[in-house]
């Protein structure tokens, strides 16, 4: 009953994180080792700056 509540409010926590817009590392990393496991994974630094340009460099995502 425990692990099944701990894992609703993970996923809980996970949707809520996306929406507000925070980035998710650890779901990066596992879905490179997953599906990409050829490929260069960037450090949490690299991951974290890559996620805010992409949310606040595009056109059309500011007001002013």
């Amino acid at each position: 009953m425990i692990g099944r509540f701990r894992a609703i409010l993970g996923r809980w926590a996970s949707a809520l994180r996306a929406i507000a817009g925070v980035p998710d590392y650890e779901r990066y990393l596992s879905h490179m080792r997953a599906r990409h496991a050829g490929d260069r994974i960037m450090t949490e630094t690299e991951f974290s700056l890559t996620r805010m340009r992409d949310r606040y460099d595009r056109p059309g995502s500011r007001c002013c």
